[in-house]
Parts: C-alpha cells; structure tokens; sequence
C-alpha cells in the first residue's frame, strides 16, 4: 500500500503531525494488514508537501519541547487521494507462497521431514486465525466498517489457508503427493 495514500486519508480526517498519523495506525492495528517503515512516513509527508498535495497548517511552539508541525490536505491533495484510492482498488497482485514452488517436487523429498514442516506451517496458521479472530474482536465499536471488512477478510483467508494446509497434512501422512 502506497504510504502516500495512508498520510493522504488520514489527513482527509483532518490535520495531524505525523507522529498522530503513527499513533492512529498503531490504535487501529493497521500495522496488521499495512506494511511499511515509520521514516517512510515523514519522507512521504515531506514528498506531498513538496508536490501540493498536502501544506503546513500550523506550527506549535511548546516550551522545551521541538516545534509541532501540523499539516492539512489541499484540494489537489484530495484529488490525488482519490486517484491513489481507486488505484490501490484496481491493483490485481498475484499471490505467491514458496511452499508452491516446493510442492512440485514434494514427491521426492522426506515425507516424514516434509510433514515436520507442513506441520509447523499448520500450528502457525492456526495461531495466525486466532489472533486475527482475537484481533477483530478487539477493535473498538466505532471502528469504520470498511476496516471491520478488512478483519474479516483476513480472517477467512487465514481460516482458508489453515484447511488447505489440514488437506495437505493429511495427504502427506497418507503418502499421497506422487
């Protein structure tokens, strides 16, 4: 996801220093479905205040603190947001998991040593379903429905995952790969 498009919503919300910006991803656990390094996010702050999409709002001087600089988004900057929006909607990724590569010749490896690894990838989506499920149940009432949407999607994926992998396990066990 385009760090330009997360500072652009969030300050479609209203003007925010970017330390808020972190500390409101960090309260809606966007770092579970959102990946991306915290200097990014002043480096892309600085990018769209160079390019017009976002400006200074104010800058509060405390004592013995550094200056508070707060931005807002302007009207090219909404335009802009739109356009990363609909965008990051439109992209089509292709999903790739090494275990794919793997399975083509799993014929001919250990099965005993292949079902050790299967194994531990199953205890892990397991866990992985828990916590999203532990997660979801967690947020807060007035959490966007969008994002309630995103939880469950990740849910069931994991859930999906988890299946597949049972399938697989057992198929292995059963010493049908060839």
């Amino acid at each position: 996801m385009s760090v330009k498009l997360i500072v652009l919503g969030l300050l479609m919300g209203g003007e925010k220093h970017p330390y808020e910006m972190q500390h409101i991803m960090k309260i809606r656990k966007l770092d579970k479905f959102v990946s991306f390094y915290k200097g990014s996010l002043y480096y892309a702050v600085e990018q769209l205040k160079d390019e017009g999409f976002i400006e200074v709002s104010q800058v509060i001087k405390e004592e013995k603190r550094p200056d508070k600089t707060l931005y807002r988004i302007t009207e090219a900057g909404k335009n802009e947001f739109q356009d990363l929006l609909l965008q990051q909607m439109s992209k089509e990724e292709q999903y790739y998991d090494p275990l794919y590569t793997a399975l083509v010749f799993a014929r001919y490896g250990d099965s005993k040593k292949i079902a050790t690894v299967i194994h531990q990838k199953l205890s892990y989506a397991e866990k992985k379903v828990q916590v999203l499920e532990q997660a979801f149940a967690e947020i807060p009432p007035q959490t966007a429905r969008a994002v309630q949407y995103i939880y469950k999607g990740m849910i069931e994926t994991a859930k999906a995952e988890k299946k597949w992998l049972q399938e697989l396990y057992a198929d292995i066990l059963a010493d049908q790969l060839g």
